[in-house]
């Protein structure tokens, strides 16, 4: 698994991320100076989802090809993703892949070729990349390829003291869904994570999926097998299998998203060797809130 810092964002691509620079340096970290507030990024909110949707893309952008090759690697691109100004002076999402940059306006209609966008920053805000935390959640094609990341800024920070205990996460998943006869379509889902900082042991599934048409996959669990990670805070991944035990194969990587391992974000996929589903996303989880306790709490006291 492979990460970058880019402009206060550390992003992976299917367990993978991207570069960038200048700005400030704060704690081993680039960051970018503060955006003037002027303006906000108008967004709405998915459903029962804590997600945005930012630009959006016709399905039929995304070959069912690729979407199989990708659940099933975990591949090399980097992606890099910050919120800068256009000639008119309006807040877009920059992102970057090598020297190919995209700008994407920040709308709710928005339509990208190639492109999903999701994210849940707070409707109406002017987000400050210095100081406020977000998410960004996507699909990006390009070139025959498919590819899902995640990225949260301001980036993912060391932990400082590491946890004890074990923790349960919930969250909610995009990506995209390919059928037997390959028709693609978006879907919103759930995820749960269960990890053991005793035995450094992280697993999970996503299910609950619902399609841009209206329809759900009912019959689909996607299982994150329990695999290692470190004491040290840093990416992981893993395999992943069909809940109803259909043959096939695919990834999923994440890492823990604040120094207290009090959140998590990634990307996953499952291919059936039938073709009869195929599934690419991202993910973000937290510690559901106790309603006791404060915020620096550890994970184990928030249970």
């Amino acid at each position: 698994m492979s990460w970058l810092t880019c402009g206060g964002l550390a992003l992976v691509l299917a367990a993978c991320g991207g570069g960038g620079g200048g700005g400030n340096e704060r704690r081993g970290v680039v960051w970018e100076p503060p955006l003037p507030v002027t303006g906000d990024i108008q967004l709405k909110r998915l459903g029962d989802t804590s997600l945005s949707r930012v630009a959006g893309a016709e399905e039929d952008n995304f070959s069912p090809d690729a979407l199989v090759r990708a659940a099933q690697e975990i591949p090399t691109d980097e992606v890099s993703v910050r919120v800068v100004r256009n000639n008119e002076g309006k807040l877009v999402h920059e992102l970057r892949e090598g020297s190919r940059v995209v700008l994407v306006p920040s709308g709710p209609n928005e339509q990208v070729p190639g492109l999903a966008l999701f994210t849940n920053l707070i409707p109406g805000i002017e987000p400050d990349l210095s100081s406020y935390p977000h998410e960004l959640l996507g699909i990006w094609a390009r070139d025959g390829q498919v590819r899902a990341f995640w990225s949260r800024s301001p980036s993912p920070e060391p932990f400082e003291t590491f946890p004890s205990g074990s923790a349960t996460y919930r969250g909610d998943a995009v990506g995209l869904h390919a059928a037997v006869d390959g028709a693609t379509a978006k879907f919103l889902a759930k995820v749960n994570l269960d990890a053991d900082f005793q035995t450094f042991k992280v697993k999970g599934t996503v299910s609950g999926f619902r399609l841009s048409d209206g329809s759900t996959l009912d019959d689909l669990t996607v299982n994150l097998v329990e695999t290692d990670f470190s004491k040290a805070g840093e990416p992981f991944a893993g395999n992943t299998t069909a809940g109803n035990g259909a043959a096939g194969s695919g990834k999923w990587g994440a890492r823990w998203s604040d120094s207290n391992a009090g959140a998590v974000g990634g990307t996953f996929g499952f291919a059936a060797d039938d073709r009869s589903v195929t599934v690419l996303g991202a993910f973000t989880g937290s510690v559901p809130s106790s309603g006791t306790g404060n915020d620096d709490d550890s994970v184990a006291t928030r249970n």
